[in-house]
């Protein structure tokens, strides 16, 4: 194809360097040889498509893939963990609100603990000054002489289950702070020994954390005084 643009080329060169009037048909000469007949160039034939031929694969190219595929997968796991601390950040929300709800109540029941303790130290302290109230004493007959007797000649006086339950607790409850309870009392209806002067029966000591249930025995002399108070278990 560029050789027939080339003969093209200096054909069209050569006719124009002849002379006008060989160009436009002057009589022929005789002997002279015959004016040149240069063929019309051919139009050029239509190029055929080029095939597009496949890029040879670089390892630049794999290397550049290789790296574009990685980065995927961390845009991925990225938002993968990005979510997941999303939800474990509601759910440490809702402990906390779960918490203090929590602290709220303890904070409220701590209150009402408190005022229940303020209650049973007033009825303590109520208790306790009523056992330490003196009891009325029986009076003498008019046959006792006026000066005090030895103990031994007073009269006995017939102990009644109440007055021996009354002198009992009142030993309870000091033996009970002594120990560091508030309160003490008969768990049950204790069993009077009238022969022994004995009373026993379980009874309840009460402190902050609870209470504790312990055999007791007392003792009474012949005037309802507490001889012996003594805790079994």
């Amino acid at each position: 194809m560029a050789r027939h643009h080339l003969i093209a080329t200096l054909a069209g060169a050569m006719l124009a360097s002849l002379p006008a009037g060989a160009q436009q048909g002057e009589p022929k000469l005789d002997g002279a040889p015959p004016p040149l007949q240069i063929p019309k160039p051919t139009p050029p034939a239509p190029k055929p498509p080029r095939t597009p031929v496949p890029r040879a694969t670089t390892p630049a190219d794999t290397s550049l893939k290789t790296e574009q595929a990685r980065l995927a997968r961390q845009a991925e796991a990225q938002k993968t963990e990005e979510a997941r601390l999303a939800r474990l950040s509601a759910d440490l929300q809702a402990q906390k609100a779960r918490l203090d709800a929590r602290a709220t109540e303890l904070a409220e029941q701590e209150k009402r603990l408190s005022h229940e303790r303020e209650d049973r130290d007033a009825d303590f302290a109520r208790n306790l000054a009523e056992l330490n109230r003196p009891r009325a004493t029986p009076p003498l007959t008019a046959s006792l002489p006026r000066l005090p007797a030895p103990p031994d000649s007073l009269p006995r006086i017939r102990i009644s289950y109440d007055d021996a339950r009354s002198a009992c607790t009142r030993a309870g409850m000091s033996e009970a702070v002594g120990n560091d309870f508030y309160s003490a009392r008969y768990d049950a209806a204790p069993r009077y020994y009238e022969r022994q002067r004995e009373l026993r029966g379980p009874m309840r000591m009460d402190d902050r954390e609870g209470h504790l249930t312990v055999d007791t025995i007392c003792q009474l002399d012949a005037n309802g005084v507490v001889l012996r108070f003594e805790v079994v278990r």
